[in-house]
């Protein structure tokens, strides 16, 4: 919707580089131009329809923000909407060459478009029916040289669904604005989007589910350590690796979910136990596939070249899921995006080229005549 608008626009439902998501939002003096529109989406549940919630829990957006004009000269605004994705309709106009604008220009409202200039278009000014809950709006007027606005409330979410928060500077004469202070999306939940909160009691299960099987895996691993392949030490390996996996990113959202934002460590350290697991689970596949354990007890030479697959596919992967998990690699351009995505990409070829061909051959070789080599 905003990315098509003639409008400038910084629209922050990413965050910068090595900033992970969050629900509760810190501006620290961040200037707001004119003619430009920050949003920010998130899903939100009620009360009522929400998954899981207390007796004490709310569905709200709690704004407390400041707005301080460094060169103030004229009279300004700044607005904030606040509203409901199916609330889209109702913002913007198209002027006679086609193109769509939220904010409301000289031209737009001399031709009829709009009513003032120099504010965000919403028709209907947002007023509410049954069909339309409506559209929140607050303005923060700056009259003649008065360089300092405030905007403290709490506005309650009615409908469960995806939620637009927009700040916004149309009219020129405004000039730069520093805005500061916070914005919180509460969940009946928590702060945990609506959107990622099946993460949390997914993980949270997973762990369980890991945990039971670990216990099981070492119990017949103790009982039977006297008949003990290697491979099963490794396949132990694998769940304790999953394990690590599941804890970390349960941990992870929890910690989200109870204070609203995310930790770069907390996520860094989830990829990783992510990428160990799949990097260990390729290379047990592929030495089973070569036949150790099958057909022969050693990989020999073949071990180093299992080994340098391994630690190349390792850090190729870790370096992408850190790089998609943490930074905004999906605004990267495509270039940019290619080059973390294509060693991953030759890696899994190489790794599923070598697989099949060495399982071709172990077949052969299990399949041949009074083969004396099975162990």
């Amino acid at each position: 919707f905003f990315a098509s608008r003639p409008t400038k626009y910084v629209c922050m439902l990413s965050l910068p580089l090595l900033a992970p998501p969050a629900n509760v939002y810190v501006y620290a003096q961040e200037a707001l131009d004119p003619n430009v529109i920050w949003a920010r989406r998130v899903g939100m549940w009620t009360v009522a329809e929400a998954p899981s919630r207390t007796v004490d829990s709310v569905a709200e957006v709690r704004l407390s923000l400041r707005f301080e004009r460094p060169a103030a000269a004229g009279p300004g605004l700044v607005q904030l909407l606040f509203f409901h994705s199916s609330e889209l309709s109702l913002l913007g106009t198209t002027d006679s060459d086609g193109r769509r604008a939220l904010c409301c220009t000289d031209r737009a409202a001399a031709a009829g478009a709009c009513r003032r200039a120099g504010m965000l278009v919403v028709r209907g000014d947002g007023e509410a029916d049954e069909q339309q809950p409506g559209v929140w709006v607050r303005d923060v007027p700056f009259r003649g040289p008065e360089a300092t606005g405030a905007v403290d409330a709490t506005v309650r979410v009615s409908r469960s669904g995806v939620h637009y928060l927009l700040l916004a500077s149309c009219a020129p004469s405004t000039g730069s604005v520093l805005v500061s202070g916070s914005t919180a999306w509460l969940n009946p939940h928590g702060y945990l989007p609506a959107e990622l909160y099946a993460f949390l009691p997914f993980f949270g299960a997973m762990a369980a589910l890991y945990s039971a099987l670990l216990a099981l895996w070492v119990g017949l691993c103790v009982r039977h350590r006297s008949l003990l392949l290697p491979l099963q030490v490794y396949i132990g390996g694998v769940i304790l690796l999953g394990w690590l996996e599941a804890v970390t990113w349960y941990r992870d959202y929890d910690l989200f979910n109870a204070g609203g934002s995310r930790g770069v460590v907390p996520i860094v350290l989830g990829v990783l136990a992510s990428t160990a697991k799949k990097t260990v689970s390729r290379l047990l596949l592929l030495v089973v596939c070569l036949g150790y354990g099958v057909v022969r007890p050693t990989l020999g030479a073949t071990a180093s070249r299992v080994c340098a697959l391994g630690i190349a596919y390792g850090v190729a992967s870790a370096l992408h899921d850190i790089a998609a998990n943490v930074s905004q690699l999906s605004e990267a351009s495509a270039p940019l995006r290619l080059l973390g995505i294509l060693p991953v990409f030759v890696l899994d070829v190489l790794f599923y080229w070598w697989l099949f061909g060495a399982l071709t051959a172990t077949i052969g070789q299990l399949s041949a005549p009074r083969s004396g080599t099975r162990i």
